[in-house]
């Protein structure tokens, strides 16, 4: 059974296909998931100390809240690179294909726009918080603040990957080639 639903992907034929697929974001997917994993077992962790025990440990809020932080960013980069960040496209089916195109390119330049506008603006935000310090975990506020910056560059650079490796080509004959076009 197992053989029979390999069998079943399909398999790009060319190197040029191989790299179109390539997964960039997966290490990041790992990390999201290891991340999330974290938190759940800290906030079970936490509840067990405080109503069991009645020993609540000081430290495990705020470690959730900075990896909550954390996973939301790193976790966005990975939907960028995937192309399923939330929409409503009842209209936008219905337009013609190249009107599709053009659409998704204008939604790609916006939105490094305003990503640009986040890295550029939550720089000198970090550099702030780097002198105040977090209450129970003695860290500076810059660690909650950095995520910010770290994922929108990771979001730029997912969106240029997205645009020159997954846009479809001219020629290109992929069943889901309108549905992995960018964003």
């Amino acid at each position: 059974m197992l053989l029979g639903a390999v069998h079943m992907i399909k398999i790009p034929v060319t190197d040029q296909d191989k790299d179109r697929w390539r997964d960039w974001a997966l290490p990041l997917r790992i990390i999201v998931g290891s991340v999330f994993a974290t938190i759940v077992v800290l906030t079970i962790a936490q509840i067990f100390f405080r109503f069991v025990l009645n020993s609540p440990l000081v430290w495990s809020e705020e470690l959730v809240r900075l990896l909550v932080v954390w996973m939301t960013f790193i976790g966005a980069a990975v939907i960028c690179w995937d192309g399923r960040h939330l929409s409503v496209d009842v209209l936008f089916v219905r337009l013609p294909k190249k009107l599709r195109r053009a659409l998704r390119l204008f939604n790609c330049a916006v939105a490094l726009g305003f990503l640009s506008f986040l890295v550029w603006y939550s720089i000198p935000i970090v550099e702030l918080s780097m002198y105040v310090s977090l209450g129970a975990m003695d860290l500076p506020e810059a660690i909650y603040r950095v995520p910010a910056t770290i994922g929108g560059i990771l979001m730029i650079v997912f969106i240029f990957l997205r645009i020159f490796l997954r846009w479809p080509r001219p020629g290109w004959t992929t069943d889901n080639a309108e549905k992995d076009s960018v964003m």
